[in-house]
């Protein structure tokens, strides 16, 4: 397939996005490679972060023209495509309804933009869905990046509860310190006889564990982001 014509728009020429570049619209902005034409009225509803830029939306309107976008710096064009999606919806009979991954993608941008119903909505459709090891290591890498504590948390507490190993490729992603926290989880203490020790208790010969709680307390006073 053409680069150019597809419906991917990390690559390629700059282009019009296939459904989200409306005639009417009143602003144009780029994401990656796609173009955007869309209503200003609503970023300024959801936004208090893009609605104090309406003098540069107001600029590109007259002056700057639709050859000269505003360039979102940073974005990702499918979160985007997600965010507008709840804004331009094709069924208004039917309730929105996100998938896990539209969630993740659209999280970043929900929390960057100050969008804080969307980025709750997005936290709580993150967070109701049983994860894969490979889903918990995204969460846990996203939280990082977004410097949010809770998620991070929430997230490798369920990844200390899971049978599947971590890898080297995974530790790459997961950072240090997160790495160190799952390679210590078996040093808790024994479900037979509560004395601490690793892999298998010396005192009872149990192998089960207590997985303590992560303290985000604790956290706090180390660099969890690294």
């Amino acid at each position: 397939m053409d680069v150019d014509n597809s419906l991917d728009y990390s690559q390629g020429e700059v282009r019009n996005h296939h459904r989200f570049y409306l005639a009417r619209g009143d602003v144009v902005i780029q994401v990656e490679k796609a173009l955007f034409k869309i209503h200003r009225h609503f970023l300024a509803q959801y936004s208090p972060a893009l609605e104090g830029l309406s003098e540069l939306f107001d600029n590109q309107v007259e002056t700057r023209g639709e050859k000269d976008p505003v360039i979102m710096e940073g974005d990702s064009y499918r979160g985007w495509e997600v965010l507008l999606g709840l804004f331009y919806r094709e069924n208004h009979m039917e309730a929105p309804s996100t998938s896990w991954d539209d969630a993740m993608a659209l999280l970043p941008i929900a929390h960057k933009y100050c969008m804080e119903p969307i980025e709750n909505s997005a936290l709580e459709r993150i967070n109701q869905e049983k994860k894969s090891k490979g889903q918990l290591i995204d969460v846990i890498c996203i939280s990082k990046r977004l410097d949010m504590l809770d998620l991070f948390a929430t997230a490798m507490s369920e990844l200390l509860k899971t049978p599947e190993l971590v890898y080297y490729e995974d530790s790459e992603k997961l950072g240090p310190l997160a790495t160190y926290m799952i390679a210590t989880r078996y040093a808790s203490d024994c479900l037979g006889c509560g004395k601490r020790s690793p892999a298998v208790c010396q005192h009872c010969k149990q192998e089960k564990r207590v997985i303590r709680p992560i303290s985000k307390l604790v956290l706090r006073e180390t660099n969890w982001r690294i």
